[in-house]
Protein backbone atom coordinates (compact mmCIF):
# COMPACT_ATOMS: atom_id res chain seq x y z
CA UNK A 1 0.00 0.00 0.00
CA UNK A 2 1.12 3.20 -0.86
CA UNK A 3 2.09 5.66 1.96
CA UNK A 4 1.74 9.36 1.20
CA UNK A 5 3.79 11.87 2.42
CA UNK A 6 2.05 14.96 4.58
CA UNK A 7 1.14 17.55 2.63
CA UNK A 8 3.69 19.64 4.41
CA UNK A 9 6.68 17.72 3.50
CA UNK A 10 5.31 17.99 0.24
CA UNK A 11 5.36 21.54 0.01
CA UNK A 12 8.50 21.56 1.63
CA UNK A 13 10.30 19.18 -1.15
CA UNK A 14 9.13 22.16 -3.63
CA UNK A 15 10.16 24.97 -1.61
CA UNK A 16 13.00 24.10 0.93
CA UNK A 17 13.83 27.68 1.97
CA UNK A 18 10.77 27.74 3.81
CA UNK A 19 12.24 24.87 6.59
CA UNK A 20 14.11 28.27 8.01
CA UNK A 21 12.62 30.72 9.89
CA UNK A 22 13.80 33.89 8.65
CA UNK A 23 14.07 37.60 10.24
CA UNK A 24 14.82 40.80 8.13
CA UNK A 25 14.07 40.72 4.39
CA UNK A 26 12.28 37.06 3.51
CA UNK A 27 13.40 34.95 0.96
CA UNK A 28 14.61 37.14 -2.52
CA UNK A 29 12.76 34.98 -4.62
CA UNK A 30 12.85 33.32 -7.91
CA UNK A 31 12.56 33.41 -11.71
CA UNK A 32 9.28 32.35 -12.94
CA UNK A 33 10.34 30.45 -15.73
CA UNK A 34 12.75 28.28 -13.32
CA UNK A 35 15.96 29.53 -14.58
CA UNK A 36 18.49 30.92 -12.66
CA UNK A 37 19.29 34.47 -12.23
CA UNK A 38 21.97 35.89 -14.52
CA UNK A 39 25.49 35.99 -12.50
CA UNK A 40 25.06 40.11 -12.24
CA UNK A 41 21.59 39.69 -10.47
CA UNK A 42 22.90 36.53 -8.26
CA UNK A 43 25.12 38.94 -7.15
CA UNK A 44 22.95 41.78 -5.88
CA UNK A 45 20.92 39.05 -4.40
CA UNK A 46 23.22 37.62 -2.39
CA UNK A 47 24.64 41.06 -1.35
CA UNK A 48 21.12 42.14 -0.37
CA UNK A 49 19.98 39.07 1.32
CA UNK A 50 23.62 39.34 3.24
CA UNK A 51 22.67 42.65 4.03
CA UNK A 52 19.44 42.04 4.80
CA UNK A 53 19.60 38.56 7.01
CA UNK A 54 22.38 36.67 7.25
CA UNK A 55 24.59 39.57 8.37
CA UNK A 56 22.27 39.93 11.58
CA UNK A 57 23.25 37.85 14.41
CA UNK A 58 20.84 36.21 16.87
CA UNK A 59 20.68 38.69 19.22
CA UNK A 60 19.05 40.98 17.10
CA UNK A 61 15.45 40.96 19.29
CA UNK A 62 17.59 41.89 22.38
CA UNK A 63 19.90 43.88 20.89
CA UNK A 64 18.51 46.26 17.85
CA UNK A 65 20.90 46.95 15.26
CA UNK A 66 21.27 50.39 13.51
CA UNK A 67 19.64 49.76 9.62
CA UNK A 68 21.43 52.87 7.26
CA UNK A 69 20.38 50.78 4.31
CA UNK A 70 16.63 51.82 5.21
CA UNK A 71 14.83 53.06 2.15
CA UNK A 72 12.05 54.96 4.12
CA UNK A 73 11.63 58.94 3.99
CA UNK A 74 12.48 61.32 6.43
CA UNK A 75 9.22 61.32 8.83
CA UNK A 76 7.45 63.92 8.19
CA UNK A 77 3.92 64.63 8.11
CA UNK A 78 1.83 62.82 4.48
CA UNK A 79 1.17 65.35 1.73
CA UNK A 80 -2.01 67.17 2.91
CA UNK A 81 -3.94 67.20 0.16
CA UNK A 82 -3.49 63.78 -0.14
CA UNK A 83 -4.86 62.67 3.03
CA UNK A 84 -7.66 65.52 2.71
CA UNK A 85 -8.43 63.57 -0.59
CA UNK A 86 -8.73 60.37 1.88
CA UNK A 87 -10.81 62.16 4.72
CA UNK A 88 -13.54 63.63 2.54
CA UNK A 89 -13.74 59.58 0.40
CA UNK A 90 -14.61 57.84 3.99
CA UNK A 91 -16.85 60.71 5.28
CA UNK A 92 -19.23 60.94 2.00
CA UNK A 93 -18.54 57.70 -0.26
CA UNK A 94 -20.64 54.51 -0.33
CA UNK A 95 -17.84 52.13 0.33
CA UNK A 96 -20.21 48.62 -0.91
CA UNK A 97 -18.95 48.62 -4.25
CA UNK A 98 -16.08 46.81 -5.47
CA UNK A 99 -13.75 49.23 -7.81
CA UNK A 100 -13.48 49.11 -11.66
CA UNK A 101 -9.86 47.56 -12.38
CA UNK A 102 -8.87 50.41 -14.40
CA UNK A 103 -9.21 52.67 -11.20
CA UNK A 104 -12.51 55.75 -10.81
CA UNK A 105 -12.29 57.64 -14.47
CA UNK A 106 -12.98 61.05 -12.18
CA UNK A 107 -9.62 59.92 -10.94
CA UNK A 108 -7.87 58.92 -14.07
CA UNK A 109 -8.93 62.47 -15.21
CA UNK A 110 -7.59 64.37 -12.43
CA UNK A 111 -3.73 62.72 -12.51
CA UNK A 112 -4.36 62.84 -16.82
CA UNK A 113 -4.94 67.03 -15.82
CA UNK A 114 -1.87 66.93 -13.53
CA UNK A 115 0.54 65.10 -16.06
CA UNK A 116 -0.45 67.43 -19.00
CA UNK A 117 -0.09 70.77 -16.34
CA UNK A 118 3.33 69.30 -15.67
CA UNK A 119 4.03 68.99 -19.90
CA UNK A 120 3.33 65.68 -21.17
CA UNK A 121 2.38 65.49 -24.71
CA UNK A 122 1.26 63.11 -27.23
CA UNK A 123 2.23 64.10 -31.00
CA UNK A 124 1.04 61.03 -32.84
CA UNK A 125 -2.08 60.58 -31.24
CA UNK A 126 -5.11 58.05 -31.81
CA UNK A 127 -8.11 58.90 -34.14
CA UNK A 128 -10.62 57.88 -30.67
CA UNK A 129 -12.71 61.10 -29.86
CA UNK A 130 -12.01 61.30 -26.16
CA UNK A 131 -8.26 61.90 -27.23
CA UNK A 132 -7.68 65.39 -25.93
CA UNK A 133 -5.28 68.89 -27.61
CA UNK A 134 -2.85 66.83 -25.91
CA UNK A 135 -3.03 63.61 -27.20
CA UNK A 136 -3.81 62.18 -24.37
CA UNK A 137 -7.00 60.57 -22.75
CA UNK A 138 -7.83 58.87 -18.84
CA UNK A 139 -7.11 55.38 -21.03
CA UNK A 140 -3.50 56.15 -20.77
CA UNK A 141 -3.21 56.12 -17.04
CA UNK A 142 -4.12 53.48 -14.23
CA UNK A 143 -3.02 52.93 -11.02
CA UNK A 144 -2.08 49.98 -8.64
CA UNK A 145 -0.95 49.32 -5.26
CA UNK A 146 2.67 50.92 -5.15
CA UNK A 147 5.19 51.15 -8.14
CA UNK A 148 6.91 48.40 -7.90
CA UNK A 149 4.10 46.17 -8.22
CA UNK A 150 3.63 47.93 -11.87
CA UNK A 151 7.21 47.81 -12.48
CA UNK A 152 6.54 43.83 -12.55
CA UNK A 153 3.70 43.94 -14.56
CA UNK A 154 5.35 45.92 -17.22
CA UNK A 155 8.53 44.03 -17.18
CA UNK A 156 6.08 40.85 -18.17
CA UNK A 157 4.24 42.60 -20.66
CA UNK A 158 7.04 43.82 -22.68
CA UNK A 159 9.33 40.83 -22.43
CA UNK A 160 9.98 37.58 -23.37
CA UNK A 161 12.52 34.79 -22.81
CA UNK A 162 15.56 36.02 -23.10
CA UNK A 163 14.76 39.95 -23.75
CA UNK A 164 17.26 41.96 -22.37
CA UNK A 165 16.34 45.13 -19.96
CA UNK A 166 18.96 47.77 -19.30
CA UNK A 167 19.68 49.40 -15.90
CA UNK A 168 22.07 51.56 -14.65
CA UNK A 169 25.03 50.71 -12.32
CA UNK A 170 24.85 52.38 -9.37
CA UNK A 171 20.99 51.53 -9.59
CA UNK A 172 18.16 49.97 -7.36
CA UNK A 173 19.21 46.59 -6.92
CA UNK A 174 15.54 45.27 -5.93
CA UNK A 175 14.52 46.36 -9.57
CA UNK A 176 16.84 44.39 -11.06
CA UNK A 177 15.73 41.21 -9.09
CA UNK A 178 11.94 42.13 -9.80
CA UNK A 179 13.03 42.34 -13.75
CA UNK A 180 14.21 38.79 -13.90
CA UNK A 181 11.88 37.22 -11.57
CA UNK A 182 9.31 38.71 -14.03
CA UNK A 183 11.07 36.71 -16.74
CA UNK A 184 13.81 39.10 -18.24
CA UNK A 185 17.16 39.58 -18.38
CA UNK A 186 19.40 42.33 -17.00
CA UNK A 187 22.15 44.07 -18.32
CA UNK A 188 24.20 47.29 -16.39
CA UNK A 189 24.96 50.42 -18.24
CA UNK A 190 28.12 51.95 -15.61
CA UNK A 191 27.65 55.51 -14.71
CA UNK A 192 31.19 56.64 -14.67
CA UNK A 193 32.77 59.33 -12.71
CA UNK A 194 34.31 61.13 -15.93
CA UNK A 195 30.67 61.45 -16.84
CA UNK A 196 29.63 63.02 -13.51
CA UNK A 197 27.62 59.48 -13.12
CA UNK A 198 24.95 60.61 -15.67
CA UNK A 199 23.62 58.39 -18.54
CA UNK A 200 26.31 59.48 -21.64
CA UNK A 201 24.24 58.63 -24.77
CA UNK A 202 27.24 57.29 -26.74
CA UNK A 203 27.89 54.73 -24.37
CA UNK A 204 24.19 54.09 -24.03
CA UNK A 205 23.92 53.60 -27.66
CA UNK A 206 27.01 51.55 -27.61
CA UNK A 207 25.71 49.27 -24.63
CA UNK A 208 22.23 48.39 -26.81
CA UNK A 209 24.01 47.91 -29.85
CA UNK A 210 26.51 45.51 -28.28
CA UNK A 211 24.04 43.20 -26.03
CA UNK A 212 21.54 43.08 -29.64
CA UNK A 213 24.69 41.98 -31.76
CA UNK A 214 25.46 39.23 -28.69
CA UNK A 215 22.26 38.39 -28.75
CA UNK A 216 21.92 37.88 -32.65
CA UNK A 217 24.99 35.91 -32.31
CA UNK A 218 23.72 33.48 -29.73
CA UNK A 219 20.44 33.01 -30.88
CA UNK A 220 20.17 32.66 -34.27
CA UNK A 221 16.25 32.56 -33.83
CA UNK A 222 16.35 29.21 -32.37
CA UNK A 223 13.24 30.34 -30.08
CA UNK A 224 11.81 31.33 -33.43
CA UNK A 225 12.67 35.25 -32.47
CA UNK A 226 15.97 36.97 -31.72
CA UNK A 227 15.60 38.40 -28.16
CA UNK A 228 16.47 42.17 -27.63
CA UNK A 229 16.98 44.61 -25.55
CA UNK A 230 13.49 45.87 -24.42
CA UNK A 231 13.88 48.61 -21.88
CA UNK A 232 16.05 51.10 -20.45
CA UNK A 233 15.00 51.77 -16.80
CA UNK A 234 16.11 55.60 -16.38
CA UNK A 235 15.45 56.49 -12.51
CA UNK A 236 15.13 60.51 -12.15
CA UNK A 237 16.44 61.14 -9.68
CA UNK A 238 18.65 58.22 -9.72
CA UNK A 239 18.74 56.19 -6.74
CA UNK A 240 20.76 55.86 -5.04
CA UNK A 241 23.23 58.44 -6.83
CA UNK A 242 20.82 61.02 -6.27
CA UNK A 243 21.52 62.64 -9.06
CA UNK A 244 18.89 64.61 -11.37
CA UNK A 245 18.52 65.31 -14.75
CA UNK A 246 16.15 67.96 -14.95
CA UNK A 247 15.32 71.09 -17.73
CA UNK A 248 18.99 71.92 -17.81
CA UNK A 249 19.56 68.29 -18.81
CA UNK A 250 16.99 69.00 -21.65
CA UNK A 251 19.71 67.87 -24.16
CA UNK A 252 20.89 64.94 -22.28
CA UNK A 253 17.09 63.56 -21.97
CA UNK A 254 16.68 64.24 -25.58
CA UNK A 255 20.05 62.05 -26.74
CA UNK A 256 18.74 59.46 -24.36
CA UNK A 257 15.23 59.42 -25.62
CA UNK A 258 16.24 59.45 -29.13
CA UNK A 259 18.61 56.58 -28.83
CA UNK A 260 16.30 54.32 -27.43
CA UNK A 261 13.21 55.44 -30.06
CA UNK A 262 15.29 54.26 -32.79
CA UNK A 263 16.20 50.94 -31.12
CA UNK A 264 12.80 50.31 -30.03
CA UNK A 265 13.86 50.34 -26.29
CA UNK A 266 10.85 51.24 -24.15
CA UNK A 267 12.19 53.98 -21.70
CA UNK A 268 10.78 53.27 -18.02
CA UNK A 269 10.94 56.31 -16.34
CA UNK A 270 10.82 56.02 -12.65
CA UNK A 271 10.11 59.84 -11.60
CA UNK A 272 9.34 58.13 -7.88
CA UNK A 273 11.77 60.77 -6.04
CA UNK A 274 11.21 63.66 -8.55
CA UNK A 275 9.39 66.43 -5.69
CA UNK A 276 12.38 66.28 -3.50
CA UNK A 277 14.72 67.69 -5.92
CA UNK A 278 17.03 70.07 -3.86
CA UNK A 279 16.66 72.46 -6.85
CA UNK A 280 13.23 73.66 -6.70
CA UNK A 281 13.76 75.28 -10.32
CA UNK A 282 15.67 72.14 -11.81
CA UNK A 283 13.92 69.11 -10.89
CA UNK A 284 13.42 66.09 -13.01
CA UNK A 285 11.95 66.20 -16.10
CA UNK A 286 9.87 63.48 -17.14
CA UNK A 287 11.16 62.56 -20.82
CA UNK A 288 7.22 62.23 -21.57
CA UNK A 289 6.95 66.07 -22.23
CA UNK A 290 9.76 65.88 -24.97
CA UNK A 291 7.65 66.16 -28.18
CA UNK A 292 7.39 62.62 -29.74
CA UNK A 293 8.74 60.50 -27.00
CA UNK A 294 5.27 59.63 -25.15
CA UNK A 295 4.39 56.57 -27.25
CA UNK A 296 7.71 54.60 -26.23
CA UNK A 297 7.84 55.92 -22.82
CA UNK A 298 6.48 54.43 -19.31
CA UNK A 299 6.27 57.01 -16.67
CA UNK A 300 5.82 55.75 -12.87
CA UNK A 301 4.66 58.15 -10.42
CA UNK A 302 4.27 57.74 -6.66
CA UNK A 303 3.78 58.63 -3.22
CA UNK A 304 5.68 56.57 -1.31
CA UNK A 305 9.03 58.70 -1.54
CA UNK A 306 8.18 62.63 -1.84
CA UNK A 307 5.32 62.72 -0.38
CA UNK A 308 5.91 60.70 3.15
CA UNK A 309 3.01 57.75 2.22
CA UNK A 310 5.25 54.63 2.16
CA UNK A 311 2.93 53.04 3.86
CA UNK A 312 0.23 53.49 1.64
CA UNK A 313 1.60 51.79 -1.37
CA UNK A 314 0.58 54.11 -4.02
CA UNK A 315 1.63 54.49 -7.57
CA UNK A 316 0.59 55.33 -10.92
CA UNK A 317 1.69 54.49 -14.17
CA UNK A 318 1.19 56.88 -17.54
CA UNK A 319 1.63 55.89 -21.15
CA UNK A 320 0.52 54.30 -24.54
CA UNK A 321 -2.98 52.65 -24.58
CA UNK A 322 -1.64 49.51 -25.51
CA UNK A 323 0.58 49.52 -22.56
CA UNK A 324 -2.05 49.98 -20.21
CA UNK A 325 -4.47 47.93 -21.53
CA UNK A 326 -2.35 44.83 -20.73
CA UNK A 327 -1.70 46.42 -17.42
CA UNK A 328 -5.47 46.61 -16.32
CA UNK A 329 -5.58 42.39 -17.74
CA UNK A 330 -3.22 41.84 -15.30
CA UNK A 331 -4.72 43.69 -12.53
CA UNK A 332 -7.70 41.72 -12.93
CA UNK A 333 -6.15 38.81 -13.35
CA UNK A 334 -3.68 38.42 -10.32
CA UNK A 335 -5.54 40.57 -7.80
CA UNK A 336 -9.03 41.97 -9.71
CA UNK A 337 -8.58 46.25 -8.90
CA UNK A 338 -6.08 48.15 -6.66
CA UNK A 339 -8.06 49.55 -3.20
CA UNK A 340 -10.19 52.80 -4.37
CA UNK A 341 -8.94 54.31 -1.12
CA UNK A 342 -5.12 54.89 -2.81
CA UNK A 343 -6.76 56.20 -6.16
CA UNK A 344 -8.20 58.81 -4.25
CA UNK A 345 -5.23 59.49 -2.36
CA UNK A 346 -3.40 59.93 -5.56
CA UNK A 347 -6.18 62.70 -6.90
CA UNK A 348 -5.30 64.26 -3.86
CA UNK A 349 -1.85 64.40 -4.52
CA UNK A 350 -1.69 64.69 -8.36
CA UNK A 351 -4.14 67.26 -9.48
CA UNK A 352 -3.81 70.49 -11.80
CA UNK A 353 -5.53 72.62 -9.05
CA UNK A 354 -4.44 75.86 -8.21
CA UNK A 355 -4.65 74.48 -4.25
CA UNK A 356 -2.87 71.67 -4.81
CA UNK A 357 -0.08 73.76 -6.35
CA UNK A 358 0.05 76.12 -3.60
CA UNK A 359 0.13 73.21 -0.76
CA UNK A 360 3.18 71.40 -3.06
CA UNK A 361 5.20 75.24 -2.79
CA UNK A 362 4.62 75.41 1.27
CA UNK A 363 4.89 71.37 1.66
CA UNK A 364 8.33 70.62 -0.31
CA UNK A 365 9.87 74.02 0.64
CA UNK A 366 10.14 72.98 3.88
CA UNK A 367 10.60 69.19 3.36
CA UNK A 368 13.72 70.10 0.56
CA UNK A 369 14.73 72.38 3.60
CA UNK A 370 14.51 68.89 5.96
CA UNK A 371 16.83 66.91 3.37
CA UNK A 372 19.28 69.37 2.52
CA UNK A 373 19.87 69.94 6.24
CA UNK A 374 20.45 66.37 6.66
CA UNK A 375 22.67 65.85 3.83
CA UNK A 376 24.79 68.53 5.61
CA UNK A 377 24.60 66.56 9.09
CA UNK A 378 26.00 63.54 7.28
CA UNK A 379 28.37 65.75 5.44
CA UNK A 380 29.59 67.33 8.51
CA UNK A 381 30.26 63.56 10.57
CA UNK A 382 32.16 62.49 6.88
CA UNK A 383 33.70 64.98 6.00
CA UNK A 384 34.05 67.82 8.79
CA UNK A 385 32.40 70.65 9.86
CA UNK A 386 34.12 72.91 7.71
CA UNK A 387 32.49 71.76 4.54
CA UNK A 388 29.14 71.95 5.54
CA UNK A 389 26.82 74.22 4.06
CA UNK A 390 26.71 78.12 6.29
CA UNK A 391 23.23 78.50 6.48
CA UNK A 392 23.18 74.76 8.91
CA UNK A 393 26.32 75.29 10.62
CA UNK A 394 25.56 76.38 14.02
CA UNK A 395 22.48 73.87 13.74
CA UNK A 396 24.29 71.22 13.42
CA UNK A 397 27.04 71.85 16.07
CA UNK A 398 24.48 72.28 18.18
CA UNK A 399 22.58 68.72 17.56
CA UNK A 400 25.46 66.55 17.80
CA UNK A 401 26.80 68.08 20.67
CA UNK A 402 23.88 67.47 22.25
CA UNK A 403 23.64 64.09 21.49
CA UNK A 404 27.29 63.11 21.83
CA UNK A 405 28.64 65.47 24.36
CA UNK A 406 31.46 67.92 23.71
CA UNK A 407 34.57 65.82 23.51
CA UNK A 408 33.27 63.65 21.35
CA UNK A 409 31.04 65.93 18.86
CA UNK A 410 34.83 67.51 18.30
CA UNK A 411 36.36 64.28 17.10
CA UNK A 412 33.65 63.32 14.89
CA UNK A 413 33.22 66.92 13.38
CA UNK A 414 36.79 66.61 11.56
CA UNK A 415 35.38 63.56 9.88
CA UNK A 416 35.99 59.88 9.04
CA UNK A 417 39.30 58.50 8.70
CA UNK A 418 40.17 56.71 5.44
CA UNK A 419 36.20 57.76 4.31
CA UNK A 420 35.07 60.62 2.19
CA UNK A 421 32.20 60.94 -0.51
CA UNK A 422 33.14 59.82 -4.31
CA UNK A 423 33.97 62.31 -6.36
CA UNK A 424 31.38 64.39 -8.39
CA UNK A 425 28.91 62.29 -6.37
CA UNK A 426 27.26 64.73 -3.97
CA UNK A 427 23.30 64.40 -4.24
CA UNK A 428 21.31 66.43 -5.85
CA UNK A 429 17.88 64.74 -4.59
CA UNK A 430 16.78 62.28 -2.07
CA UNK A 431 18.00 60.58 0.81
CA UNK A 432 21.36 58.32 0.18
CA UNK A 433 24.84 59.47 -0.27
CA UNK A 434 27.60 56.59 -1.47
CA UNK A 435 30.52 56.23 1.24
CA UNK A 436 33.68 55.36 -0.08
CA UNK A 437 35.37 53.06 2.13
CA UNK A 438 38.29 52.42 -0.24
CA UNK A 439 40.49 53.40 2.29
CA UNK A 440 40.75 50.92 4.50
CA UNK A 441 40.74 47.80 1.94
CA UNK A 442 43.07 46.00 3.57
CA UNK A 443 43.59 46.82 6.75
CA UNK A 444 42.95 44.23 9.31
CA UNK A 445 40.26 43.96 12.37
CA UNK A 446 41.55 41.05 14.85
CA UNK A 447 43.57 39.68 12.01
CA UNK A 448 41.24 39.66 9.33
CA UNK A 449 41.68 41.37 6.44
CA UNK A 450 39.11 43.55 5.04
CA UNK A 451 39.19 43.06 0.99
CA UNK A 452 35.72 42.32 -0.09
CA UNK A 453 31.71 44.01 0.47
CA UNK A 454 31.05 41.24 2.72
CA UNK A 455 33.99 42.02 4.98
CA UNK A 456 33.01 45.23 4.82
CA UNK A 457 29.80 44.84 6.17
CA UNK A 458 30.99 42.06 8.70
CA UNK A 459 33.52 44.46 10.24
CA UNK A 460 31.01 47.18 11.06
CA UNK A 461 28.24 45.28 11.86
CA UNK A 462 30.60 43.15 14.34
CA UNK A 463 32.27 46.22 15.89
CA UNK A 464 29.01 48.56 15.98
CA UNK A 465 25.88 46.59 14.94
CA UNK A 466 25.93 49.28 11.76
CA UNK A 467 24.80 47.88 8.51
CA UNK A 468 24.44 49.63 4.81
CA UNK A 469 24.21 48.08 1.58
CA UNK A 470 27.59 47.44 -0.30
CA UNK A 471 28.23 48.36 -3.60
CA UNK A 472 27.59 44.81 -4.92
CA UNK A 473 23.84 45.53 -3.88
CA UNK A 474 23.78 48.47 -6.23
CA UNK A 475 26.14 47.37 -9.19
CA UNK A 476 28.59 50.08 -8.27
CA UNK A 477 30.73 50.29 -11.42
CA UNK A 478 34.33 50.29 -9.62
CA UNK A 479 35.06 46.76 -8.69
CA UNK A 480 37.79 47.59 -6.77
CA UNK A 481 37.04 50.31 -4.71
CA UNK A 482 34.51 49.60 -1.31
CA UNK A 483 31.59 51.51 -1.14
CA UNK A 484 28.55 51.79 0.86
CA UNK A 485 25.15 53.58 0.63
CA UNK A 486 23.75 54.81 3.60
CA UNK A 487 20.21 56.86 4.03
CA UNK A 488 20.34 60.36 6.15
CA UNK A 489 16.40 60.00 6.69
CA UNK A 490 16.58 58.12 9.59
CA UNK A 491 16.49 60.26 12.87
CA UNK A 492 19.03 62.58 13.59
CA UNK A 493 20.26 60.78 17.04
CA UNK A 494 20.14 57.66 15.40
CA UNK A 495 22.70 59.24 12.11
CA UNK A 496 24.82 60.71 14.45
CA UNK A 497 25.22 57.97 16.56
CA UNK A 498 25.78 55.15 13.91
CA UNK A 499 28.51 57.73 12.30
CA UNK A 500 29.97 58.01 15.45
CA UNK A 501 30.11 54.39 15.89
CA UNK A 502 31.48 54.00 12.32
CA UNK A 503 34.46 56.26 13.45
CA UNK A 504 35.14 54.46 16.52
CA UNK A 505 35.07 50.93 14.43
CA UNK A 506 37.67 52.36 11.88
CA UNK A 507 40.68 53.45 14.92
CA UNK A 508 40.48 49.88 15.91
CA UNK A 509 41.57 48.90 12.35
CA UNK A 510 45.55 47.28 12.37
CA UNK A 511 47.94 48.92 10.08
CA UNK A 512 50.94 46.45 11.50
CA UNK A 513 50.42 44.48 8.07
CA UNK A 514 52.66 47.88 6.34
CA UNK A 515 55.49 47.58 6.04
CA UNK A 516 57.84 49.28 8.97
CA UNK A 517 58.85 52.40 7.30
CA UNK A 518 55.47 52.47 5.63
CA UNK A 519 53.52 51.98 9.07
CA UNK A 520 55.47 54.78 10.57
CA UNK A 521 54.83 57.59 7.90
CA UNK A 522 50.85 56.20 7.93
CA UNK A 523 50.57 56.28 11.64
CA UNK A 524 52.15 59.80 12.10
CA UNK A 525 50.10 61.51 9.43
CA UNK A 526 47.13 59.94 10.74
CA UNK A 527 48.51 61.69 14.41
CA UNK A 528 49.31 65.19 12.85
CA UNK A 529 46.09 65.00 10.81
CA UNK A 530 43.96 65.05 13.59
CA UNK A 531 46.29 67.44 15.79
CA UNK A 532 46.03 70.29 13.19
CA UNK A 533 42.07 69.55 12.77
CA UNK A 534 41.73 69.35 16.36
CA UNK A 535 43.80 72.65 16.62
CA UNK A 536 40.97 74.48 14.33
CA UNK A 537 38.33 73.25 16.09
CA UNK A 538 36.50 74.43 18.97
CA UNK A 539 32.82 73.63 20.80
CA UNK A 540 30.71 76.91 21.82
Amino acid sequence: MLTKSSSLDRLLRDRPYLKERRFGLPNIGIRTDGEQFNPTVQSIADAIDFYGYEVRDENIVEMPDTDLGTGNPVSFKPFPPAISAMKSSLDNDLMYRYPYTEGDDNIRKQLLDYVEKEGFINTEPYSFSDIDEKGLSVHNITFSVSTSVLFNQIINIISRPGDVVLVTGPNYGLFTIRAERAGAEVEVLNLEKEDNFLVNPTKLAMRIDQINESLQQVYNRRKGYVPRVVAFLNANPNNPTGKVMGKNEYSLLFQIAEICKERGVFIIDDLIYRDISYDKNNISMPISTIPGMFRNTISLFGLSKSYSMASLRAGFVVADEIIIREIINKTFQEMDSAPDIIGKALGGAFNATSERYEAYDIYFEELRNIYLYKFNLLKSLVSGIDTVDSRFKDKILKTVTDILGPENASKILCGLPFVDFPENLEPQSGYFAILDFTGIKGMKYKGKCIETDEDLLKFFYCTSRTRFLVGQSISWPYENELVGRVSFSVEDEKLVRAIFNIYTALLLLEVWYLPKPAYWIVSRFLFLYYVVQMSKFTIL
